[in-house]
């Protein structure tokens, strides 16, 4: 640790650092305006007790769930409302509270049970206050900073009081772990020891008269960062800070932020400079900077918050938006193609990889030409496309036994020295010197060389000469593996190729589709030979095939990984085994790691550490140290040796929003576990709506959800990270319990799953005494009627038998109405939920049974909240009702309409195929949009968007709405006011 810190002080960031530390990229996830951003420039980051981020910006703030972003605005009209849109810093205590600063109207706290933001007066100038800094005094108070000096929060009696101290703007507040408070201002650094009243100065280098943020690391270190002079450290048994150094920012920057990013990196935000990043152990220093050739760069380099989350991934808000930096393994790096980037790589796609001896590394590129990387110093040479190599595609390259390189391209094959400094023309006998050059492998004196028409050639490197001339079926010649004995296997566009060095036999291993043990793929791309000798051949649209043996016919036998079987896709690029053995496959969706004794798949995406997605076919290398290597449209993957952990992580489970009878609930108390009695569903608003997350950001889109309604449903209703919605319509009367479940990236549920009682109050006509009366009433009649028969029995048996008859069918009607009461939505008059729901199942056996079509449309008011909001439920309701009526009025006979949500209907169209329901809901949506109802004197008009799908064979209700209601999602994102079709799935 000492050496460490004498290479800080001495500036070793200069030094050359660990394997690709200076290439490597930090790869972020970016969002703006138009992911939900109230505003793109992020300056406050916090994480709350039930694990949402919260993001302040110059414009609002806003709340992350995965998803999408909750956001909230300063409104004087509405109370509760958000104080200030310009949110200076976000500040969780110790309670678990979220406090909100803001950059002219003083501090705020949430109440997450209403919310709603409650203001905290902190003085005679509030409304004008800047709030710089908050800090938990230790005792569940705060220490306050503003433009004016410091503050001090009472917990017992909710006042703020000011201190004498300092007499200066405070920007930054920090308690260490030993109860010493800090205090940095725009004039400089003051600590007070725990228990002591007084501040002492704290002597900061000449001209770093400002300090704008303080951090406690997890060995006691205090890291100060300036407002001109860079950032600071303190050790944990010192009283002088020293400078970091290395880098110019670092001595002369403004540090706006600090921030552990792992147990010995510290990472400082700079205002207009980016991130340094400082390696504790080493005292390495490293830049991460925006580049705006790669997408995945840090969003700006204005930076002005950071956030690690309990998952320990990176959060930067910066002038640019909000970038989110996953925790990963360590294991996988990514280099990025910036040509910009002094050493980086020179192009943006590199189609072959050559790892020599050396321990450096060769790329050749799509566009032409070869960069000579050092792992520890970035890119020392490179053969230019049109100088020194034809600006053409460079397929393959092979080391000779010297050390120099020959490289395959389109126009030829060319031979550079070991340096990368100059490249020539090879003349092979016989073969035209400018054929295209696919695949090179260099053994045992012999250089191999396959094209797409001249075949297989083994050459002699110094003259040129042919060796040998192996007859294949064809050219097409893709990659060519040295494998045990005498083997010499081809890889090609027709199968793959065995040679028998020693007796120059050739055997074609060819596909067969009615074989499930022969090679899965006609064009192998790849091939490897793992330690147990085994050969694995990677093909395109067959998978890999891991060759286990020969059958008694002594055809090769294969064991088959797929996409079933795990593989992100079915096109194997490139196979490389790193220095444990595990074997590696870069795919066009991705890469994937493969157990070699157990051939358990398991894919990689960017929250692992993977950033690439589409591997080029033949890319691959493995480095003299073990490393898997992988080229890939817009840069390569690194792979190093080591247990790649599974992802353990137990998300919060969280309700992200809450609808009663269509009306918003706050939700915090059901997260918390803090509410009181159960949610109530009264007949006027018998709707629920929950929307759900599970809050591990590192790959929302991978997590899974499931939820049951105790006392309604039967069972679990899993689900996607698309639909964390589960709702429900005109329930009957009683006690229920949502049970919500959801899962992490790796599809593990977590072990905490939510709770929501819920309690359905009955209508007038479903209570008890309702019931008691009309059974006393429909008795007495017919006492009534039975007396009254008997008296006029002889003398009026033809008139009583007519009234009998009249008064049976009057029971008869009761009784039909009230069955159609609980069938039927008493807003719209349209079928309930319910109804709906065995009405279709009906519909869809029959139709299944006798080979009809049937068809379902989904429909969705646009922008329905909008209603509610400036004309009140009723106005919605209003609408809701001319809704129902018009589907009713516009359903043909046989059809059913219902509605199944709160703005949701549904049409089922039995007898009809696409094109007619196309047409039918085409009319509908008309309809709706023609219409209009009054409320208030304004007329009120609503369009729809509709998702129209066919029943396929095999179809049960659920998936016929499912690709119903995809459609209806992608008619919203297509503008609305639309249909959109779907097909069966046959």
């Amino acid at each position: 640790m000492l050496l460490g810190w004498l290479l800080l002080a001495a500036g070793a960031s200069d030094a050359a650092g660990p394997r690709w530390s200076d290439l490597a990229a930090t790869v972020f996830h970016n969002y703006g305006r138009d992911q939900g951003l109230p505003h793109p420039v992020p300056t406050a980051l916090a994480q709350d007790r039930d694990g949402f981020i919260w993001i302040g910006t110059q414009g609002g703030l806003a709340r992350w769930d995965g998803y999408r972003f909750h956001s909230y605005k300063a409104d004087p009209t509405k109370p509760g409302s958000l104080h200030d849109d310009w949110i200076q810093l976000l500040h969780v205590d110790r309670a678990g509270r979220l406090w909100v600063g803001g950059g002219a109207a003083g501090l705020a706290r949430y109440h997450a049970a209403r919310d709603r933001f409650v203001p905290v007066p902190i003085g005679p100038t509030e409304g004008r206050i800047h709030i710089g800094a908050i800090a938990d005094d230790g005792r569940g108070g705060l220490w306050i900073g503003s433009d004016d000096g410091l503050r001090h929060l009472d917990p017992a009696r909710g006042t703020v009081r000011p201190t004498t101290f300092p007499p200066a703007p405070v920007r930054a507040l920090l308690r260490e772990a030993r109860g010493a408070l800090w205090v940095g201002t725009t004039r400089g650094l003051w600590r007070r020891a725990a228990g002591a009243t007084a501040f002492a100065p704290v002597p900061l280098p000449k001209g770093a008269t400002g300090v704008g943020a303080l951090f406690q690391d997890g060995d006691g270190r205090i890291w100060v960062g300036t407002l001109r002079r860079g950032l600071l450290v303190i050790d944990p048994t010192g009283t002088a800070p020293r400078p970091i150094g290395g880098e110019a920012i670092l001595s002369t920057g403004s540090v706006s932020t600090i921030s552990a990013a792992g147990p010995h990196e510290i990472w400082a935000g700079l205002r207009g400079n980016g991130i340094a990043s400082v390696d504790t152990a080493t005292g390495r220093v490293r830049l991460i900077r925006h580049d705006r050739s790669v997408a995945n760069s840090l969003a700006h380099n204005d930076v002005w918050a950071l956030l690690r989350d309990r998952a320990g991934s990176l959060w930067v808000g910066s002038t640019g938006g909000l970038s989110y930096h996953p925790r990963t393994a360590g294991l996988i790096s990514t280099i990025l193609a910036s040509p910009g980037q002094a050493g980086g790589l020179s192009a943006s796609d590199p189609l072959s990889l050559l790892a020599t001896r050396d321990g450096r590394l060769w790329l050749g590129y799509l566009d032409g030409g070869v960069d000579l990387v050092d792992p520890a110093g970035g890119r020392i040479a490179a053969l230019r496309p049109g100088t020194s190599l034809p600006p053409d595609v460079v397929f393959a390259m092979a080391e000779a036994e010297d050390g120099s390189v020959h490289i395959g391209t389109r126009r030829g094959l060319y031979h550079a020295d070991r340096l990368g400094r100059a490249a020539r023309l090879v003349t092979i006998a016989g073969r035209d010197p400018h054929a295209a050059v696919t695949a090179l492998a260099h053994d045992a004196g012999i250089l191999w060389v396959g094209g797409d028409d001249s075949g297989l050639l083994g050459v002699a490197p110094a003259t040129g000469r042919v060796i040998f001339r192996p007859r294949l079926a064809d050219g097409g010649i893709a990659v060519i593996r040295r494998g045990k004995g005498n083997d010499l296997w081809i890889g090609s566009r027709n199968g793959l190729y065995r040679l028998d060095l020693a007796t120059r036999a050739v055997e074609h291993i060819a596909p067969d589709p009615a074989d499930a043990a022969a090679l899965p793929g006609r064009f192998v791309v790849a091939l490897l030979v793992d330690r147990q000798g085994r050969l694995w051949a990677g093909t395109f649209g067959g998978g890999l095939g891991v060759m286990t043996g020969r059958g008694a016919d002594g055809r090769p036998r294969f064991r088959k990984i797929g996409v079933a079987q795990g593989l992100p896709h079915a096109n194997v690029d490139s196979l490389q085994m790193d220095g444990a053995g595990t074997i590696w496959a870069g795919t066009d969706d991705g890469l994937a790691r493969i157990d070699p004794a157990t051939l358990a798949v398991r894919a990689l995406r960017q929250a692992d550490g993977s950033a690439l997605i589409d591997y080029f076919a033949g890319a691959g290398a493995t480095s003299a140290t073990g490393e898997a290597l992988f080229g890939a449209k817009g840069g390569v993957t690194i792979v190093r040796p080591g247990r790649l952990p599974h992802w353990t992580l137990q998300p919060p489970l969280v309700i992200t929003d809450l609808r009663v009878g269509g009306v918003s609930v706050p939700v915090a108390s059901f997260n918390r576990g803090t509410s009181i009695g159960p949610l109530t569903l009264t007949p006027e608003g018998n709707s629920l709506a929950v929307e759900f997350a599970a809050l591990d950001f590192t790959a929302p889109e991978r997590n899974r959800y499931a939820y049951r309604l105790d006392g309604f449903d039967r069972d679990w209703t899993e689900t996607d990270a698309n639909r964390r919605l589960a709702i429900y319509t005109n329930l009957p009367p009683g006690d229920y319990v949502l049970r919500l479940r959801g899962s992490n990236r790796a599809g593990v549920w977590a072990e905490r799953e939510l709770s929501l009682p819920v309690r359905v109050m009955p209508a007038w006509y479903q209570r008890l005494w309702f019931r008691l009366a009309m059974a006393v009433a429909a008795l007495l009649a017919i006492v009534a009627i039975v007396r009254w028969r008997t008296r006029y029995l002889r003398d009026r048996q033809a008139d009583l038998e007519r009234q009998i008859t009249e008064r049976t069918a009057a029971l008869r009607a009761a009784n039909d109405r009230l069955g159609q009461l609980a069938m039927t939505d008493p807003l719209t008059g349209c079928a309930n939920r319910r109804h709906f729901m065995a009405r279709a199942e009906e519909l869809i056996a029959a139709a299944q049974r006798d080979g009809q079509p049937l068809s379902l449309a989904i429909l969705d008011l646009d922008e329905f909240k909008q209603v509610n909001d400036h004309h009140g439920h009723p106005g919605g309701d209003a609408v809701l009702a001319r809704t129902g009526r018009t589907i009713l009025d516009q359903a043909a006979p046989g059809e059913v309409a219902g509605r199944i949500g709160g703005e949701e209907f549904a049409l089922l169209m039995p007898n009809t195929g696409l094109a007619d329901a196309r047409r039918r809901a085409e009319q509908l949506r008309e309809a709706i949009g023609a219409g209009s109802v009054e409320i208030d004197g304004e007329r009120i008009a609503v369009t729809t968007s509709m998702g129209v799908a066919r029943l396929g064979r095999g179809d049960d209700f659920s998936r016929l709405y499912a690709r119903a209601d995809a459609a209806l999602y992608t008619a919203k994102d297509g503008g609305r006011n639309r249909v959109e079709l779907v097909p069966p799935a046959e």
